[in-house]
C-alpha cells in the first residue's frame, strides 16, 4: 500500500481540478443535432460554456468526431484555489474547476458551480496554451493490462499492521477476481516465487540499488518506489500491455471489479494522437494537490509507453529521496513519483474519482469519519469498482462478497 502526502496531512486537502457534479470528470461529449457548445466572450478573454455529458441522455449515438475529454495540464500550471484562476482555466488541487465570475476577466476554483451564486458556470479559455477540453479525442476502448507488486521484503519490524499481500493475491487468484479478470494481467515482485505451483511472479532486480535505502516514519517499511521503477521497465520488457487499451496498476490490498469499470473507461476518450499529446492518467481522490492514488492507477496506452520510456530521466531530474515541497512529506512513493513524472512530460489528467472508494482519501471517507485514517469500506456504500484497504484475507473476500450481493458485478 503506497504511502502518499495528501493522505497524511489536511494542508493538501484544501481544493482539486476535477468537474462539478453537472459535469464530470471523466469524458464530456455535445449532444448531436444542434446542441452546440456556446462559446462566449469577455473582457480579457473567451470562455466555453459548461458541456453536458451526453451520455447520460437515452438516443444520442456516440460520434468519435465530437468527442470531448478532460484532459487537464501538470498542477503547476494550474492557479491555487484562493487565486484567480482566470488566466491559467484550471486550479492545482483535484476536484476544483474554475468557473468565470459575473465580473468580466476574472474566475475561481469551486468544487460545484451554481449560477445563483453569482456564476456564469462556464469554464475560461487559457490564452497560453489549448483548453483542458480536447476536442477531436479518441474513443479507445475498455481493454486492461492490470498488474500488481508484490514486495517480499518489505522492512517492516511487524509493529504497525500491513496487507497480507501474498495471501491476498491467492485468493485473488483463486476466485478469478480482481487483477486476474482483466484481459491480460502481470504479477511482479521483488523476489523470486510463485504465487501458486505454475504461476511465477516476474522478480525484478535491485538494478539502481534504491529498493531499501528510505523507509517511512509511519510503518517503517521501505519506500516502493525504487521497486516500482525496475516493475515498469518490466512491464515494457513483457509488452503484453501493448495489446490493451488501458493500463491499470491495483495494489494487493485492493477489491477490484474489472467488469465495473469497463464502462467508464469504455466512456473516457483519450487525447488523439495526431495533436501531439502523449497520453492521459485519471486521477481518483479529490480534493488534494496530487491525486492520483496508488490503489487503482488508470493509465491510457500512450501514457503508459510516455511514462516506461521517461522512467530514467524522471530518477535522474526529480529529487524523489526527498519529495515534494522540501521534504515537507518525505519521500515520494511510486504513485506521487509517477504523478510528477507524467506531468514533466505533458502527459495530461482527467478524473476518475467515482471508481474507486478509499480510505487512505479523505474525500471518500463518511462526514463523521474525515479525520479517521483507519477507516476502511464496508464495500456496500455505493457500486464501486474498487474499494481500498481490505489488508486482511478474510475482510478482503468478505467485502467482495457483499458489494457483489448488493450490486452485482
Amino acid at each position: 500500500m503506497a504511502a502518499h502526502p495528501d493522505a497524511r496531512d489536511a494542508e493538501l486537502s484544501c481544493g482539486s481540478d476535477a468537474l462539478p457534479e453537472a459535469a464530470p470528470a471523466w469524458s464530456a461529449r455535445r449532444a448531436l443535432g444542434g446542441a452546440a457548445v456556446a462559446c462566449l466572450a469577455c473582457a480579457g478573454g473567451g470562455f466555453v460554456a459548461r458541456r453536458l455529458l451526453d451520455a447520460r441522455l437515452p438516443g444520442v449515438e456516440r460520434d468519435v468526431g465530437l468527442l470531448q475529454v478532460l484532459a487537464k495540464p501538470r498542477r503547476e500550471d494550474c492557479a491555487a484555489t484562493t487565486d484567480d484562476c482566470f488566466e491559467a482555466a484550471c486550479c492545482d488541487v483535484a476536484g476544483y474547476t474554475c468557473f468565470v465570475t459575473d465580473t468580466p476577466g476574472q474566475a475561481k476554483c469551486l468544487k460545484n458551480c451554481s449560477k445563483s451564486d453569482g456564476y456564469a458556470c462556464a469554464v475560461p479559455v487559457p490564452k497560453a496554451r489549448e483548453s483542458m477540453y480536447l476536442d477531436d479525442a479518441v474513443a479507445t476502448g475498455s481493454a486492461m493490462y492490470c498488474f500488481s507488486v508484490y514486495m517480499s521484503d518489505t522492512g517492516s519490524d511487524g509493529s504497525v499492521p500491513r496487507p497480507d499481500e501474498l495471501g491476498l493475491l491467492r485468493a485473488s487468484h483463486d476466485r478469478s477476481m480482481g487483477i486476474f479478470a482483466c484481459e491480460k494481467w502481470g504479477i511482479f515482485s521483488d523476489a523470486a516465487g510463485d504465487l501458486k505451483p505454475g504461476v511465477p511472479f516476474v522478480a525484478v532486480d535491485d538494478v539502481d540499488g534504491d529498493f531499501h535505502i528510505l523507509k517511512r516514519k509511519e510503518t517503517a517499511s521501505w519506500v516502493n518506489t525504487g521497486l516500482h521503477t525496475q516493475v515498469w521497465k518490466a512491464v515494457l520488457a513483457a509488452g503484453e500491455y501493448r495489446s490493451a487499451d488501458w493500463v491499470v496498476k491495483v495494489d494487493c490490498d485492493a477489491v477490484f471489479l474489472p467488469s465495473r469499470l469497463r464502462p467508464f473507461l469504455a466512456a473516457q476518450g483519450v487525447p488523439n494522437p495526431l495533436h501531439g499529446v502523449p497520453g492521459i492518467y485519471l486521477e481518483n481522490c479529490k480534493f488534494v494537490k496530487w491525486g492520483w492514488f496508488g490503489n487503482l492507477e488508470i493509465m491510457s496506452l500512450t501514457a503508459a509507453d510516455t511514462l516506461f520510456a521517461h522512467i530514467d530521466w524522471c530518477k535522474k531530474t526529480l529529487d524523489w529521496k526527498t519529495g515534494v515541497e522540501g521534504g515537507k512529506y518525505g519521500p515520494m512513493g511510486e504513485d506521487l513519483f509517477a504523478q510528477v513524472c507524467l506531468d514533466s512530460v505533458g502527459v495530461r489528467r482527467g478524473g476518475a474519482f467515482e471508481t474507486v472508494l478509499d480510505g487512505a482519501c479523505e474525500a471518500d471517507r463518511p462526514d463523521d469519519q474525515k479525520k479517521n485514517k483507519k477507516w476502511r469500506p464496508e464495500c456496500t456504500e455505493k457500486k464501486m469498482a474498487a474499494y481500498h484497504p481490505l489488508m486482511k484475507v478474510e475482510d478482503f473476500v468478505a467485502c467482495y462478497d457483499r458489494t457483489v450481493q448488493a450490486f452485482g458485478y
